[in-house]
C-alpha cells in the first residue's frame, strides 16, 4: 500500500512535469498565428509571438487540465477574439482573431515536442504497470491476512478446548482425593489464664428491687419529758338519752372500715407485676398490632419517665439474656399509635425500642422520623400497665 502511494505521486510529480514542458515547447516552436482579416493571412514572428503571450498572462488566467494523450490530427480550429492591436502590423479594419490549431503541413514537425510525448506516455504506462503490481501484491497481502486469521481462530479454538479438556480431568482428581474429615480428637488442656484486664468503666444502676419485708417492731423506748400542754380534747361520750328533742347536727364521722385487699395482691392476681403503684403485664408479639394480655385493662399513665424506668420494666418482663442498650436507628420511636406502654426486642445487641408518648419523655429515635413500628422482630415483647 505504501509503495502504490508512493508511484502514484511520482506519477504526480511526472505528469506536472511533462506539462510544463510541452506547454513552454508548444509556446516556442507549435504554435501558429493567423490573423482573419479582409487582407492577407500574415504569420508572426517567434518575437512576436513571446510579446503576445507576454499580454496574454498578464491580462487573463489560464485554468484547466493537461492530458498526456495526443491531439487528434484533424478538428475544428479554437478562436479566440482579443480586442488588441498585434505589435508590428497595421491596425486592422475590424478584430483580430488568432485560431490555434493543428500545424498545416508545410510546416515542419517538432521532433523534441514527440519525444516528450513518446517519454511521457512511456513513464504513464511504466507507472500504470508499476500500480498494477503494486495492487496485486496489496490483493496476496490481503489474502495471507485472512489466511494467518482463519489459522488463528482455528488455534485458539483448539487451545481452548484442550484447555477444558485439562480443567475437567484435573477437577475431577481434585474432587477424587478430596478426604472426609475424621473424629473430633481429645480436648487439649486449658491454657495459661491471662493478665487482669483494666477496670472497667461503672455500669448503669440497676433496676429498682421489689419492696422488702417488713422489719420486727423495736422495744419500747423510755418515756420522754412532759410535753406542753396541748389544745382541748374532743367532747366526751353522749350523755344519756333524754326526752325526744329536735333534730340535733350531724354527728362525727364513724370509724374506718376494714382494710381492703393491697394493690399489689390485685396485680398478682392478674398475673401481673407492681412497678412505681403500677401494675404491668407483658405478652409476647407476632405481628406489628397490640396484644393485650388477659385479664388486663390498659391505660396509659401520665409521667414523664427515662431511660432508667424503661431498663427497670424491661428487666422484670424480659425472657432471655438481653441488651439494655437502645438502638436509636430501629423501627420503633416514641409514638402514641398502640395501647401499650412500651415494646422492646431482645437479644444482645442494642435493641429496638418502642415507648408511649403520654408515659416517657426520652425519644428512642434519633432519626428525625421514627417508623413507629410496635413489632421488630420475632423476639418483641409488649409491656401494658393495667387498671385494678
Amino acid at each position: 500500500m505504501q509503495r502504490s502511494a508512493s508511484m502514484t505521486g511520482a506519477a504526480a510529480v511526472a505528469l506536472a512535469f511533462a506539462g510544463l514542458t510541452l506547454i513552454v515547447f508548444g509556446i516556442h516552436s507549435s504554435v501558429r498565428v493567423e490573423l482573419v482579416q479582409s487582407a492577407p493571412v500574415q504569420y508572426m514572428s517567434q518575437k512576436q509571438v513571446q510579446n503576445l503571450a507576454q499580454q496574454l498572462s498578464e491580462e487573463y488566467t489560464v485554468t484547466g487540465s493537461a492530458s498526456t494523450e495526443e491531439a487528434p490530427s484533424k478538428g475544428t480550429p479554437l478562436s479566440f477574439q482579443f480586442p488588441i492591436a498585434l505589435p508590428e502590423a497595421p491596425p486592422p479594419p475590424g478584430p483580430n482573431v488568432i485560431t490555434v490549431g493543428p500545424r498545416p503541413k508545410k510546416i515542419p514537425v517538432c521532433k523534441k515536442c514527440e519525444e516528450q510525448l513518446h517519454e511521457i506516455q512511456r513513464i504513464t504506462d511504466k507507472i500504470d504497470e508499476e500500480n498494477r503490481k503494486a495492487d496485486h501484491i496489496l490483493a496476496q497481502q490481503e489474502d495471507q491476512i485472512d489466511s494467518y486469521k482463519e489459522t488463528y481462530e482455528e488455534t485458539l479454538e483448539k487451545v481452548k478446548e484442550r484447555i477444558h479438556d485439562k480443567n475437567s480431568k484435573y477437577g475431577e482428581a481434585v474432587r477424587h482425593l478430596k478426604t472426609k474429615p475424621g473424629p473430633m480428637g481429645p480436648r487439649g488442656p486449658p491454657g495459661t489464664n491471662g493478665e487482669d484486664g483494666l477496670p472497667g468503666k461503672p455500669g448503669k444502676p440497676g433496676p429498682m428491687g421489689p419492696p422488702g419485708e417488713e422489719g420486727v417492731q423495736g422495744p419500747k423506748g423510755r418515756q420522754g419529758p412532759q410535753g406542753y400542754t396541748g389544745p382541748p380534747g374532743p367532747p366526751g361520750p353522749q350523755g344519756p338519752s333524754g326526752g325526744t328533742g329536735p333534730e340535733g347536727p350531724v354527728g362525727p364521722e364513724g370509724p374506718s372500715g376494714p382494710a381492703g385487699p393491697s394493690a399489689s395482691g390485685m396485680c398478682s392476681n392478674i398475673g401481673g407485676k407492681l412497678y412505681k403503684g403500677i401494675c404491668f403485664k407483658a405478652s409476647k408479639l407476632t405481628a406489628n398490632a397490640d396484644k393485650v394480655p388477659s385479664g388486663c385493662t390498659p391505660f396509659n399513665p401520665e409521667a414523664s419517665w427515662d431511660e432508667s424506668d424503661f431498663s427497670a420494666l424491661q428487666g422484670m418482663f424480659k425472657d432471655r439474656p438481653t441488651w439494655n442498650e437502645i438502638n436509636n436507628n430501629a423501627l420503633g420511636g416514641r409514638c402514641g399509635n398502640f395501647k401499650a406502654t412500651m415494646s422492646f426486642e431482645q437479644h444482645n445487641s442494642p435493641v429496638g425500642v418502642w415507648l408511649n408518648q403520654n408515659t416517657f419523655f426520652i425519644d428512642p429515635d434519633h432519626t428525625g422520623d421514627p417508623k413507629c413500628m410496635l413489632y421488630g422482630d420475632k423476639s418483641s415483647v409488649a409491656v401494658y400497665a393495667c387498671e385494678l
